[in-house]
């Protein structure tokens, strides 16, 4: 790795450690670029504005754990009305669920149910819901889940493999016969060694042998990462294997590469992911602390906004 590829990560890392000693207004303030808001109108309202930018977008509501089963079905409520608002204003619906958001810790028979719902009611709208992928513990029942799911029918939904995970070369293959619609990612969870890779270069390469797998197999990708060497790849992958325009599509996340998100969608599909609800500041805090990446993102961000700042003031 280069010298300023390690300064970059040094800087991602301390950056993401100062995070829990920012005061909580300054995180708030900070933070909202990356989130729509607490309200399903202002999902609504950042769903429509990025829209009329030519980019489609997918919901998460927040917050991402529950404590009782009635906890898991009011989450799953939020959901099918967040569906059917979108749907009401003629907005193309994605929604991602976190499993542990549905009631996955107190059992995943209950997470499977409430998923359940929301599935049955994206196929009447003609939606389409991915169930997250979130640390690596749940991985096995997350994929079985979404096994049992697609056995049952349903084909208006889609998995995440993260190239970080050593295993998630065999669990591309073993999910070709289900064909997956697939969110590729990085990954934010930082597993032990023998879980995860810690390697940048070699979660890039995974990245990248993981996305020609699943292209070659059919699967469609959504490709979802802000780093411009595995964008260029993913762009040389895409035209050598010939791969048409509705077989893939480029995700980001709000707030995070708004010029290359735009950049891209000149071209191809681009998706951005917009989360919000009553969990939204803290979970812009738990990102930024949880993915160093995303934290020297917003962090020089707020350095490119100082310095035009200052600019200006002459």
């Amino acid at each position: 790795m280069s010298a300023a590829a390690n300064q970059t990560s040094l800087f991602d890392r301390m950056v993401a450690g100062l995070v829990p000693y920012v005061p909580q207004p300054l995180v708030r303030r900070f933070g909202e670029p990356y989130v729509a808001g607490l309200t399903l109108d202002n999902a609504l309202h950042t769903a429509a504005e990025l829209a009329r930018a030519g980019l489609l977008t997918t919901v998460d509501v927040l917050g991402e754990t529950v404590g009782d089963a009635a906890g898991a079905a009011a989450a799953a409520d939020a959901y099918l009305q967040t569906l059917d608002a979108f749907h009401g204003r003629s907005l193309p619906t994605h929604v991602s669920c976190k499993p542990s958001g549905l009631g996955s810790k107190l059992g995943w028979e209950i997470a499977g149910r409430q998923i359940g719902r929301i599935v049955a009611r994206a196929e009447e709208l003609g939606a389409f819901v991915r169930i997250d992928m979130e640390d690596a513990t749940t991985t096995d029942a997350t994929l079985a889940l979404y096994r049992e799911l697609r056995a049952q029918g349903h084909e208006r939904l889609g998995i995440v493999l993260q190239s970080r995970l050593w295993r998630s070369a065999a669990d591309a293959e073993a999910l070709v016969d289900l064909v997956p619609n697939v969110r590729l990612c990085k990954g934010i969870y930082l597993e032990p060694p023998q879980i995860g890779m810690h390697d940048r270069d070699a979660i890039r390469r995974s990245f990248s042998s993981l996305l020609r797998r699943l292209l070659k197999a059919g699967s469609y990708v959504a490709i979802a990462t802000h780093d411009e060497e595995l964008v260029v790849d993913a762009l040389e992958a895409i035209d050598q294997l010939g791969v048409d325009r509705d077989g893939y599509e480029f995700q980001t996340l709000l707030g995070v590469r708004a010029d290359l998100a735009k950049l891209l969608a000149r071209e191809h599909r681009v998706r951005v992911y917009i989360p919000y609800g009553s969990d939204s500041f803290a979970y812009a805090q738990r990102r930024l602390r949880e993915n160093p990446q995303i934290a020297g993102y917003v962090a020089r961000d707020m350095l490119r906004e100082l310095a035009r700042a200052v600019d200006l003031s002459r």
